[in-house]
């Protein structure tokens, strides 16, 4: 199961993540930050908090002056996304996301992150 981290392995979940998006890292690294208990599985906490993650990288992007969201406040677009991903990332609906699958979250990362630097750009 996934655990909510302490400071420092948040910043370092958010490098990871950074660093993918900025082609620094292949996605491995996120697999490795994410699958908190080493089970080769992203579950349903698991996603969650690299969504939330995602999230508040993409609102520091947006906005650098604007602190990070709190999970409370984030929490009912991360259940949103969370619900129109699963279903396309669960290929095997097993209620897990493998680690063939998680490729189709990169993909994903890429293109919102794309779409964003888009807009800051216009």
């Amino acid at each position: 199961m996934g655990n909510k981290g302490s400071k420092s392995d948040e910043a370092k979940d958010r490098e990871a993540l950074v660093e993918y998006l900025r082609g620094e890292q292949n996605i491995d690294k996120i697999w490795q930050r994410f699958d908190k208990d080493g089970n080769g599985e992203i579950d349903n906490a698991e996603l969650e908090e690299l969504i939330y993650c995602a999230l508040c990288f993409f609102c520091s992007e947006r906005d650098p002056d604007m602190p990070a969201p709190d999970r409370e406040h984030t929490q009912p677009f991360v259940k949103k996304i969370m619900a129109d991903l699963k279903p396309n990332l669960d290929e095997n609906d097993d209620g897990v996301i493998s680690r063939e699958e998680f490729d189709r979250f990169g993909e994903y990362l890429e293109q919102e992150y794309k779409k964003l630097k888009r807009e800051l750009e216009s």
